[in-house]
């Protein structure tokens, strides 16, 4: 990875290493730290945006499939928002699904309005959409001690860009 001012690799426990075909030191997923707790947003979208188009970016999701923001110590939705949209990545139009959410900043809205007692059974809520995301970003402004898994991604913390390849990412690590 080329030297960078705001991000460093970083360990991420639940990261695998993955086997062929994948290239040697491949890891699902990859981890990028913030390295400097003071640096505004502003610095993190202007790292973001070099990695971008220096093609770094892609570069680590052609290796791992996805890379994982970890200590971004982003501060509202419109901070992760900003995060989001430094990527340059066209946002996905949201059409056809019918899940109730608050928009809480552009492209960044809730997961699920339904009352908590209901439980949230393994689902794609885009298996009702036309298109599909290319990106996906998740952010949590708020973890629960309990609950709140992804796959391959757990314990709950913010922030895992996948790549747009699903059937080239493994089901779990082994």
């Amino acid at each position: 990875m080329a030297t960078v001012d705001i991000l460093r690799p970083a360990h991420y426990e639940p990261s695998a290493d993955l086997p062929a075909p994948y290239p040697p030191s491949s890891q699902f997923p990859y981890s990028l730290s913030r390295t400097d707790q003071t640096s505004s947003i502003d610095d993190v979208v202007s790292e973001i945006k070099k990695l971008t188009a220096s093609g770094e970016i892609r570069s680590l999701l052609n290796k791992h499939g996805a890379v994982y923001f970890q200590n971004l110590n982003l501060k509202s939705a419109d901070e992760f928002s900003q995060f989001a949209h430094a990527f340059g990545f066209a946002p996905h139009e949201d059409i056809g699904n019918p899940v109730r959410r608050t928009v809480l900043a552009p492209n960044v809205a809730t997961a699920n309005e339904g009352p908590k007692t209901m439980p949230i059974f393994p689902h794609n809520e885009f298996g009702l959409s036309p298109h599909f995301p290319s990106y996906v970003f998740f952010y949590c402004a708020e973890a629960p001690e309990t609950g709140l898994f992804l796959p391959n991604l757990s314990p709950p913390t913010p922030l895992p860009l996948f790549n747009p390849y699903p059937s080239l990412l493994p089901l779990s690590p082994s």
